[in-house]
């Protein structure tokens, strides 16, 4: 046996000894790749079949999984891209990437590898049209690139000016002007070091990355920033010789001329950009200039629709003679296609239009139209060029329709309208899912709301009043509800990762708006947060790749009804009210228990009425001048809202859009004695009726640490200039007498920091504080005893157990509107972590007001009473004792709920423990009464022991 076992081991280890003889050294190894390589006498086959065979070494070689082992890897894939075989090739280098990814660390990797695997990645992809590949390998060597600190060469540039060119065409504005501010950076150090091969390269790739820049700023009607970053452009281009580029800038000053009403100097400026491009004999760019001359300056300016055409067919002439720029020609013929419908569709010549419509599709494919593209996939939807033209395109055809409609009266059209326009949302939706900047998302919520006015007005002038909740819901609060679903696929792990980044962005960002822009350290800290903004991205990809339901989550079709408002969100109210703010005209949707009513309001008058009624409302001194002024403008808003929309008496639930007012101090009577609605409402707020819908409490992450939570700081910093919130604290004290489990943090312990840490781990918080809606970092403001907090600063590190946040301070409810999205205020920041009620003020208040308002709220929430009815229950009983003056509605009507009115329960015992208490206690009992007697029973009997026999 002894001596079996001896043979095995020496046949292994002649074996083994015999594999690494093969083995041939690293050194040998490179010297082989370099050979193969340089060599031009052996044909790319034979180089291939000697590689393959040195692979299959290497696989046995004790050295294997190393970065010699990857370097082949690579080298073969490359061998195989000189042959145009790039799905190989990829495979082959994907290989290499996990050899490296799955032995980092170790000394035998060199991950600076990585950089060049995906720069040649990134190369493949674009060879096979494989945008979203393509855009991921770019992604990865953007970020490996920065973590190794390789950030100068060209091929880091030319990656960086690709992701650039991506951004624009997704419509991902910001992201776009972000990457293009830092490529122009990198190109201007590389142009300006000579030792550099491609030297001159740097400064195109500056003077292009600005130009995307400043296209990128035009398209989100910034002209302020692009007129600045244009001044003195095109002397400077003149006298550096990069003269191929003033056709591309006096293009953006024309636009920019055009802004201003300067619509001389505009076409001035455009024949200019003719004339260069002329020169550079750039046909597309020319084709590119006439259809901005036709469209921009005389269709919608000059209202020239004929000359506009000229302009129009002359650029439709022009033939490109670039094959690398077919696809983005074929978009913009189809624009200017689409721009020739629009004229027809003006002159009611509609039958001419949809022609030019369809020709437009058919530079896409065809014999397609829009429903084409709901079959899109991703893929697909990355590789359109300018997709804003596609949106624009689908939308004015649905414009078409609706138009043709109000002429001739055809239900079909009004049918064909809405379809389009559904499309049209489902396209919106598909691109906002493929871009990653908020701010982006913002821009084109707001740019494309004529979609939900126009649809909602085909809606009403067919009374469609299922449709017209859906676009209703579909013009608000979108991106919340986006935060909301995404939320329920992150870890804690993902939420802590993700916020410690963004603190890390906040601060370097509040440190760039103190510093001079054109120091050396504005550019280092700009390059260092620049750096962090890419980690960011990096977590958020990696979040989808590890959840796919995160990601399909973004694109869910399903959408609430009006039978689901019914049937929910009614059983236990009275009223859903809905109102839309459009150019043109206001609507109001009025869903009860067994009704829907939709109707139209002069847009003038609700906005005069509106206006004048948070005049009166939020200034005492006005109100008491002017009381019956007052009474009339809330009564005349109240039929202007409710007129033709019976409200029931009960629960109403109203979802604004635009700035809130408070409908509890509408008056609905005309005498001299005004009755508020308050009366018989108890309101509350949403940002959408499909906000109502989400599962919050489900959310939490924790058992809450308690179930109230106070703060009062009382008194603030001396810098601040703020003044003492007296009796703040005493206000506090019997407010915790009707809470249970309370806990007050007040001066010095209400600090920034507490208030960050533990707000998230209780059930209701209490703020009584300043704050205000604008400040010098424009975005709205909480102070605590130290330090201010400011919106973009709420980042809690762990989903909220909070159900209710109550914010006792001026201004709390106000913020910046975004059109297609709502006010975002503090409320609006609570909401997006999971918080789902928040009562906030809608204008400075006063003190002792509030003080007492806020406990009569308490005490009737403390009765575990719906949030919207302790709130309606503490006003009235504000009114009935206040004294005169505070009955007017400065006092109380400020204060309103947004969110959910559910009761907040108390932590009290579940149901199946009291049983088991109750049964717990009743066997002691027994137990207690057995024993007494057994020693009762005892004693008995050693006493009969004691009586003689």
């Amino acid at each position: 046996m002894k001596r079996k076992l001896l043979i095995l081991i020496s046949s292994a280890f002649v074996l083994t000894t015999s594999i690494r003889a093969q083995c041939p050294e690293k050194e040998v190894l490179y010297e082989k790749i370099s050979y193969l390589r340089d060599s031009s006498k052996l044909p790319i086959k034979e180089k291939l079949t000697e590689a393959l065979g040195y692979l299959n070494i290497i696989n046995n070689c004790p050295y294997r999984n190393d970065s010699t082992h990857a370097s082949f890897l690579r080298f073969i894939g490359y061998l195989c891209a000189t042959q145009s075989d790039y799905f190989t090739a990829i495979q082959y280098y994907r290989e290499s990437i996990n050899i490296i990814n799955s032995n980092t660390g170790k000394p035998s990797i060199n991950p600076a590898h990585l950089i060049r695997s995906y720069f040649w990645l990134f190369a493949y992809y674009d060879s096979l049209n494989n945008v979203q590949e393509k855009m991921k390998a770019v992604s990865n060597f953007i970020s490996i690139a920065y973590q190794l600190k390789s950030s100068s060469s060209i091929e880091f540039i030319r990656a960086l000016y690709t992701r650039v060119k991506y951004y624009f065409d997704i419509g991902d504005f910001h992201k776009c002007i972000e990457d293009a501010k830092e490529c122009e950076r990198l190109s201007i150090e590389y142009g300006k070091n000579r030792d550099n091969p491609n030297y001159l390269l740097g400064k195109q790739f500056a003077s292009s990355s600005l130009g995307w820049h400043i296209q990128a700023l035009l398209q989100l009607k910034n002209f302020e920033t692009a007129e600045q970053l244009l001044s003195n452009k095109a002397d400077e281009y003149t006298k550096t010789g990069l003269t191929q580029y003033l056709g591309m800038i006096y293009g953006q000053m024309a636009e920019v001329q055009l802004y201003k009403g300067a619509y001389k100097k505009a076409l001035l400026y455009f024949n200019k950009t003719l004339e260069y491009e002329q020169k550079a004999k750039s046909d597309f760019n020319y084709k590119q200039t006439l259809n901005a001359i036709g469209y921009n300056l005389y269709f919608k300016q000059l209202n020239d629709p004929n000359t506009a055409l000229l302009y129009f067919k002359k650029a439709l002439a022009f033939t490109n003679k670039n094959k690398s720029l077919n696809k983005v020609d074929s978009f913009e013929s189809m624009n200017i296609l689409g721009h020739i419908a629009n004229i027809y569709v003006q002159q009611a010549h509609y039958d001419s239009a949809f022609i030019y419509f369809q020709l437009a599709f058919n530079q896409i494919q065809k014999g397609i139209n829009e429903t084409y593209f709901l079959k899109n996939s991703s893929e697909e939807i990355k590789s359109y060029k300018k997709i804003h033209y596609l949106t624009g395109l689908i939308l004015d055809k649905g414009d078409a329709f609706r138009k043709k409609f109000t002429t001739n009266k055809q239900s079909t059209d009004a049918e064909e309208a809405l379809r389009i326009y559904k499309v049209a949302d489902h396209m919106l939706n598909r691109i906002k899912t493929e871009q990653s900047d908020l701010d982006s998302k913002l821009f084109w919520r707001s740019d494309n709301r004529r979609l939900y006015e126009h649809a909602i007005d085909a809606c009403y002038l067919r009374g469609n009043k299922k449709d017209a909740f859906y676009f209703f819901e579909k013009s608000r609060a979108v991106l919340l509800n986006d935060q909301l679903t995404a939320q329920q696929y992150l870890g804690t792990d993902d939420i802590l990762k993700q916020v410690q980044v963004k603190k890390k962005i906040i601060n370097l960002e509040r440190e760039l708006t103190s510093m001079v822009g054109n120091s050396k350290k504005y550019e280092e800290i700009e390059q260092t947060r620049f750096e962090l903004a890419q980690e960011l991205d990096r977590l958020e990809q990696s979040i989808k790749v590890n959840n796919p339901l995160y990601y399909q989550s973004t694109l869910d079709t399903s959408f609430i009804t009006i039978q689901d408002v019914q049937n929910k969100l009614l059983n236990n109210h009275q009223a859903l009210l809905e109102i839309f703010s459009g150019d043109s005209a206001v609507y109001t949707l009025l869903i009860t228990p067994k009704n829907v009513y939709l109707n139209k309001v002069s847009k003038s008058d609700f906005d005069a009425t509106t206006n004048s009624y948070i005049s009166y409302i939020s200034n005492p001194d006005l109100m008491n001048k002017d009381f019956r002024g007052f009474t009339r403008t809330a009564n005349h808003l109240y039929k202007l809202i409710f007129d033709k929309n019976p409200v029931p008496t009960g629960r109403i639930i109203i979802s604004p859009d635009g700035r809130y007012f408070p409908f509890e101090a509408l008056v609905i009577n005309e005498s001299s004695s005004p009755v508020y609605f308050l009366n018989d409402h108890a309101v509350s707020y949403t940002y959408s009726a499909r906000y109502l819908q989400n599962n919050f409490i489900s959310n939490a992450s924790v058992a809450p640490a308690g179930y109230f939570l106070g703060i009062a700081p009382v008194k603030y910093a001396a810098d601040k200039s703020l003044a003492t919130l007296n009796a703040s604290d005493l206000s506090l004290n019997k407010i915790n007498g009707f809470m249970e489990n309370a806990r007050s943090l007040v001066g010095r312990q209400a600090s920034r920091e507490n208030f960050l840490k533990q707000f998230s781990s209780y059930k209701i918080i209490q703020l009584y504080t300043h704050a205000s809606d604008s400040s010098n970092q424009n975005e709205p403001v909480i102070y605590f005893a130290d330090a201010p907090l400011y919106l973009s600063e709420l980042l809690p590190e762990k989903r909220p157990s909070t159900q209710l946040i109550v914010l006792s301070a001026c201004e709390t409810g106000i913020g910046k509107l975004y059109h297609g999205e709502g006010i975002f205020s503090f409320n609006r920041g609570f909401a997006a972590f999971g918080v789902p009620s928040s009562i906030s003020n809608l204008w400075a208040v006063d003190d002792l007001a509030t003080y007492r308002l806020t406990e009569l709220f308490y005490k009737y929430l403390s009765a575990e009473m719906p949030v919207d009815i302790a709130l309606q229950k503490a006003k009235l009983e504000f009114l009935k004792t206040a004294s005169k003056q505070q009955t007017l509605p400065y006092y109380w009507a400020a204060t309103v709920l947004v969110g959910k009115t559910d009761p907040i329960q108390y932590d009290r015992p579940s149901n199946w423990t009291i049983p088991v208490l109750i049964t717990g206690i009743a066997g002691l009992l027994l137990f207690a009464g057995w024993r007494r007697y057994s020693r009762r029973k005892k004693v008995v009997i050693d006493r009969k022991k004691l009586i003689p026999v």
